[in-house]
């Protein structure tokens, strides 16, 4: 179906901004030319050359003041595309400014023109002379744009007659208004408003081809802002340029990416030091989660024995070596390209630094689907990619200085295949980079082969002095471009997605831990890939240098992983570490997520001292490091010389253009060969599925509305409503929310920020968040900010022990506008929560009931223990012993929030009208752990828990409660007491370990600041002597 052609001035209308006005447009052409020279992209073989539209416009600008109006022609290009899938795309040619000095003018040819008819199979050629009188004369228009401008004059011609004399007249018109005018009428730059259209930065950020980088892109937009608060403007332009791109960014999001189809590329990466072994085990359960084989499937996989690192001489005639050879691996395991893929592999401690980018020739369809069995099913549980990381592949002083053989590699990509069973058939290598014993390799399923391109590797050594490779990482960039479902054109084009796998191995060694995060940084400054684009910098030719290319980092990315020997620690001593990990297994979830809170790589994350944005799934499985063989291990098969570690990691980072799923997180325990485990990790990447050209016109679409916003003339107008917004009553971790409205009632897009009233200070209070703080607006249309108040424990902490009215000024200022302020209000209603054990004792009665914070009583005539903690333990200790589950599972949240309001306001529970119902002697229990978490100091101060931890008896157990408050004490009493009538009842006679160990790091609070924390095995032991 052939598509309809927009006119000339629909053409304009879609280019210019609604600030500006289109008085007339025409088609007009090239001057006649050589066959050789005419404006056309000529076809190949049969098919005919595409003409290239041309559209002459005259363009008008009326000032904000309603008084200067200015004129500029513009000459439009249609964009050459050998297929047209959409709408015609025009490029400005040409604007002119029509003052003075500029001059148009058009002439009647007269020529000989050459036609051609078919009469009985003949071509005919015939000549005649135009007349004035012809229907369709051909004209010819010269512009002349002056003596100051930098462009030569232009003749273009067109048949157009009373669309060029309408022309002519606007162009006349505006020349004289302008020679009428002098410098002194105005005070701006009258043709500013033509900036946007020829600027040679006039293009979308959104349209390059390399993505923003994710550290950027991660931070809150806010955060990225010049310095601004209430009557002092930071830099507005450099701030809109931020805002202009994330409002952008957001509704490609939300309007183009949210409604365009998916596909989920399942990828399983795994990461695993191999101590310098060969394989000799089955890798089934690393490379495909599966444990058992069938029989059609089973491989036996020989031990292999080690390379003499002796001399090079020994590891080149390895019989390994000769067999693998022989075998010619990566014929059998890759596709046409293997050679160019395999050329990439490199193990020279040289090419630690040195970046090498491949072109990575599609496979055919045919060829794929040949090269796999059909009796070879595909499950959907299938990865279609498979990212498998290897550190410490060769240990060999050979292998740090000098080596050119791929023996290790060829021998655990053969163990990868293998462990890959009867679907081995379905995979091919695609590409791997070696450093050393860093080893990247990617395999995917050879139907997909053609689905990824542009494939890049890089290296980089940090290892000894700084640069040698047995420490740094190897990294794979690569573009996947999704192929879309259904039936599509030929010349279908999807977007594609960048993915980027970072393969490392950081410094080892407990003290190490500050040249870890500095590993990082080293890396992530000098991993990059060669984009193959030329730098504007670039050297000018025949300076003998080669043209500079502009360097990408790993972080320009759509999404990157890094699968990592890490090397991070547990920052607990080792006897702590043992003790948890051979705990019986009813408690083995809370001691794992007790070691993962002290695990070094979450101290860096937590501190941002390393890995900042990154994410990763909470860890489930043991420590991976480090098991040995022999006497000198625990029972769990751990090294005594080196504490347990979860060493090897799979993180990663995301931009919110692709949705990544984390299906699985796991070691695998059965693999022994080295004395590291290896490590896997399921991921399901979702990429939207859409066409290039439409996401090119969309994105151009957005940007031909606020493109211009640096230098509209007239100033944004927005109007803003409620001015004031009062909550009402703020509760404890209740949110409330208004909602904001920014009306833009004004004629030119605004963009806009929320500053602060003060230097220093924040632009929103602590008690307040929103939706967004920045935005744009388009002329017409409104953007809501939705205004939560909520209040934390921190914030409840400090507003339970002041004044609770909340007041502040919101300042919403619109760039190269004025600014705007919004009231907000509320009522802090004080809670039990989150306050202190000795500051309830004082209280009069109940805390909601305290008007000011200085009715508190003296500290002599307080209660003996806080009324809250009573109430609750009792009501447990009268209707919950025989509730199971009390304390492991969750209450339910309505009923937590009835119990709290009772305790605040000294009314009776409400929610005892539900009789014996387990769900709220759940609540309860919950509202016990709540209470207690929330305090501001732990029931056990933090200055005796190393002395508490310490206790090796009872007895010394109770003579450190002396050197408690006496309200502590009282508090430890009862609750203790009420644990241990608890653990004797039948439903807990088993769990009360379960109990001690969630109950230890609420009753003494874990310092997670520190890199020499408490141990955690003695404040236990501490609990225990009174509850077990």
């Amino acid at each position: 179906m052939s598509q309809k052609i927009r006119s000339a001035m629909d053409v304009v209308l879609d280019l210019i901004h609604p600030t500006e006005e289109a008085k007339v447009a025409i088609e007009v052409r090239s001057p006649f030319k050589a066959d050789n020279e005419t404006e056309t992209w000529s076809g190949s073989g049969d098919d005919p050359a595409l003409h290239r539209r041309k559209i002459l416009a005259v363009v008008t600008h009326l000032h904000a003041d309603g008084k200067h109006e200015h004129g500029c022609v513009f000459v439009l290009s249609e964009r050459l595309k050998r297929v047209k899938t959409g709408p015609e795309e025009f490029l400005l040619d040409y604007a002119f400014p029509i003052v003075g000095s500029f001059a148009i003018s058009m002439s009647q040819p007269r020529r000989t023109i050459m036609t051609s008819k078919t009469a009985i199979g003949e071509a005919t050629t015939v000549a005649y002379t135009l007349l004035p009188t012809e229907i369709f004369p051909e004209l010819t228009v010269t512009i002349n744009p002056g003596g100051d401008s930098p462009f030569a004059p232009i003749t273009l011609q067109t048949n157009d007659l009373q669309g060029l004399r309408k022309v002519l007249d606007e162009c006349k018109r505006l020349r004289d208004a302008s020679s009428a005018e002098n410098e002194d009428d105005y005070d701006f730059e009258p043709f500013g408003w033509v900036a946007p259209y020829i600027a040679d930065d006039a293009i979308p950020p959104l349209l390059s081809p390399i993505p923003p980088d994710l550290r950027t892109i991660k931070k809150p937009i806010h955060t990225r802002l010049s310095p601004a608060r209430a009557g002092a403007p930071g830099n507005d332009f450099s701030d809109m340029e931020l805002i202009r791109e994330d409002w952008m960014r957001r509704k490609v999001e939300e309007e183009l990416f949210a409604q365009s189809e998916k596909t989920i590329l399942r990828v399983r990466i795994g990461t695993f030091n191999v101590n310098g072994k060969m394989p000799s085990q089955d890798l089934s359960a690393w490379v495909r989660e599966q444990t058992e084989r069938s029989a059609s499937a089973s491989v036996f996989i020989p031990p292999l024995k080690e390379i003499s690192p002796l001399t090079m001489e020994e590891a080149q005639q390895h019989p390994v070596e000769k067999e693998l050879e022989a075998l010619d691996f990566n014929r059998m395991t890759a596709g046409p390209d293997a050679a160019t893929t395999d050329a990439s592999s490199t193990t020279t401690a040289s090419d630690a630094a040195r970046s090498a980018t491949m072109s990575a020739g599609p496979t055919s369809e045919e060829t794929a689907v040949s090269e796999s069995p059909v009796d070879v099913p595909e499950d959907e549980s299938d990865p279609d990619m498979l990212v498998l990381g290897f550190q410490e592949l060769d240990l060999s002083a050979e292998a740090l200085l000098y080596s050119s053989t791929t023996v290790r590699e060829d021998a655990w990509c053969m163990a990868a295949f293998a462990g890959l069973g009867e679907k081995a058939a379905l995979y091919e290598k695609l590409v791997s980079k070696q450093l050393v014993g860093m080893l990247l390799v990617i395999i995917v399923k050879k139907r997909l082969r053609t689905c990824f391109s542009e494939i890049k590797t890089s290296s980089v050594g940090t290892g000894i002095m700084g640069m040698l490779g047995n420490k740094g990482a190897t990294a794979i960039r690569l573009l996947f471009t999704p192929t879309p479902p259904g039936t599509k054109a030929p010349e279908y084009e999807s977007k594609p997605t960048v993915l980027t796998f970072v393969n490392a191995h950081l410094a080892a060694f407990d003290e190490m831990f500050e040249r870890r995060n500095a590993d990082f940084h080293d890396l992530s400054k000098r991993l990059q890939f060669d984009s193959g684009i030329v730098a504007d910098e670039a050297v000018a030719p025949g300076s003998g240098y080669g043209a500079a290319t502009v360097q990408l980092s790993v972080f320009e990315s759509d999404t990157l992983f890094w699968l990592v020997n890490l090397n991070y620690r547990i920052l607990l001593q080792d006897a702590d570490i043992r003790a948890l990990l051979a705990a019986p297994a009813q408690v083995n979830d809370e001691n794992i997520k007790t070691l993962r809170k002290f695990d070094q790589l979450a101290f860096t994350m937590r501190n941002k001292k390393a890995f900042e944005d990154f994410t990763e799934q909470p860890l489930s499985h043991p420590p991976t490091y480090r098991f040995a063989v022999g006497v000198l291990t625990d029972g769990l098969g751990y090294d005594l010389k080196r504490k347990p570690a979860w060493t090897d990691r799979i993180l990663h980072m995301t931009s919110s253009a692709v949705s990544v799923k984390q299906t699985s997180y796991t070691s695998h325990p059965m693999i022994t060969m080295s004395d590291h485990k290896p490590v896997s990790a399921g991921f399901d990447v979702e990429v939207p599925v859409l066409s290039m050209h439409e996401y090119q016109n969309f994105i151009e679409r957005l940007w031909r509305d606020v493109s211009g916003l640096e230098y509209v003339e007239e100033r944004p107008r927005v109007r803003v409503s409620p001015t004031t917004i009062d909550f009402a009553s703020v509760f404890y971790k209740r949110p409330a929310t208004k909602v904001l409205q920014i009306e833009n009632v004004g004629n030119v897009p605004c963009s806009f920020r929320f500053v602060s009233k003060a230097p220093a200070a924040d632009p929103c209070p602590r008690w307040l968040r929103m939706s967004a703080t920045t935005g744009l607006v388009l002329p017409g249309e409104k953007a809501e900010i939705s205004l939560t108040a909520y209040v934390d424990d921190a914030l409840a902490s400090r507003l339970n022990t002041s004044f609770t009215r909340l007041d502040e000024t919101l300042v919403l200022h619109t760039a190269l506008g004025r600014d705007h302020f919004v009231a907000v209000a509320g009522d802090y209603k004080r809670t039990c929560f989150a306050t202190s054990i000795s500051w309830l004792v004082r209280l009069p009665g109940p805390v909601r009931e305290l008007r000011f914070p200085s009715d508190i009583l003296p500290e002599d005539r307080g209660v003996n223990a806080p009324r809250e903690i009573m109430r609750l333990v009792n009501w447990l200790m009268s209707n919950a012993t025989d509730v199971g589950g009390l304390f492991f599972e969750r209450g339910d949240e309505e009923l937590v929030q009835q119990i709290r309001e009772s305790l605040d306001t000294g009314a009776e529970f409400a929610v005892d009208r539900h009789g014996r119902d387990p769900k709220v002697a759940l609540a309860f229990a919950d509202a016990l752990i709540q209470f207690l978490d929330s305090l501001v100091e732990p029931v056990i101060p933090a200055a005796l828990h190393a002395r508490c931890a310490e206790m090796s008896s009872r007895d010394e157990a109770f003579e450190i409660l002396d050197e408690l408050p006496v309200v502590n004490v009282n508090v430890w009493i009862s609750l203790t007491a009420f644990l241990h009538f608890i653990g004797q009842q039948d439903a807990y006679r088993d769990h009360l370990e379960r109990l001690v160990a969630l109950f230890t790091p609420i009753l003494f609070r874990d310092d997670l600041s520190s890199l020499a924390p408490v141990s955690v095995v003695g404040k236990r032991n501490f609990l225990r002597y009174f509850v077990g």
